[in-house]
């Protein structure tokens, strides 16, 4: 039987990029996110090509969350061998302006989902034997970045969680890590671009030279990058990797 993984935020952008990459792997994949049209066009995609596939339509900040996406994978897949926290959220915003409610949506999504969800499947995996817990966090979890203190925050808070996890299941054959992309060619990145234009005057190409010069290789990073450095982490030979953060930015951030 294959192992199955759980991939949160899974309808677009870099989610929809990790579900066809592990597909080709030869994963059993549950695809949640909230949009269910979408996430039916990439499930038949997928399916298509072989892939064994389910999809769970849901919003993964509703506190029973973690719960229901469990017992949809047990339903769907099986007990999960992989657990992808791709779900989150960015916005932009001066600390004037960085209200609670900012604040509130960030942690909401970006951090206590991604918890409720680990702490509802992880149980399943140690009595499965093992498994791969892998947290999408970003280059603003290893540093910070102007106008993004709340997101920053919250993703300093999943990485932080995820290294404090790691070693508390060290012994248990679960493994927690990081991937920390710097800017990813996806539809958040083109909000990004339309954020930073308006802010300050930049045209969009501009604002794209801006952000590429962030990164060393001068680029902006592709989403099959992040999806082959997770297929990577998720493998049964990487049993040894526990607690890292593995950045995908050209050598931007050094650690």
């Amino acid at each position: 039987m294959a192992d199955s993984v759980v991939i949160t935020g899974a309808s677009r952008g870099i989610g929809a990029q990790i579900a066809r990459h592990l597909s080709k792997e030869g994963y059993s994949l549950l695809l949640v996110a909230r949009d269910e049209a979408k996430l039916n066009d990439l499930a038949l995609e997928l399916a298509s090509q072989g892939a064994k596939v389910a999809t769970f339509a849901i919003d993964v900040t509703d506190p029973n969350a973690g719960a229901r996406i469990r017992d949809a994978a047990l339903d769907a897949v099986g007990p999960p061998w992989g657990l992808v926290n791709n779900a989150g959220m960015s916005e932009s915003a001066p600390l004037a302006k960085t209200d609670d409610d900012i604040l509130t949506r960030h942690l909401a999504l970006n951090f206590l989902a991604p918890m409720r969800i680990m702490r509802a499947v992880v149980p399943r995996m140690i009595e499965n034997k093992g498994g791969r817990v892998i947290n999408v966090c970003s280059t603003a979890a290893l540093a910070g970045y102007p106008y993004v203190s709340a997101y920053a925050a919250s993703k300093h808070a999943l990485l932080g969680a995820t290294r404090s996890l790691a070693r508390e299941f060290a012994g248990k054959g679960v493994t927690f890590n990081a991937v920390c992309p710097g800017y990813v060619r996806t539809e958040m990145f083109d909000q990004t671009l339309s954020n930073i234009a308006a802010r300050t005057g930049l045209d969009e190409v501009q604002a794209e030279d801006k952000i590429r010069r962030l990164s060393p290789q001068n680029r902006i990073f592709e989403p099959q990058e992040v999806a082959a450095s997770i297929a990577f982490l998720l493998g049964r030979a990487t049993h040894g990797i526990n607690g890292q953060a593995l950045s995908i930015d050209g050598g931007e951030i050094e650690h």
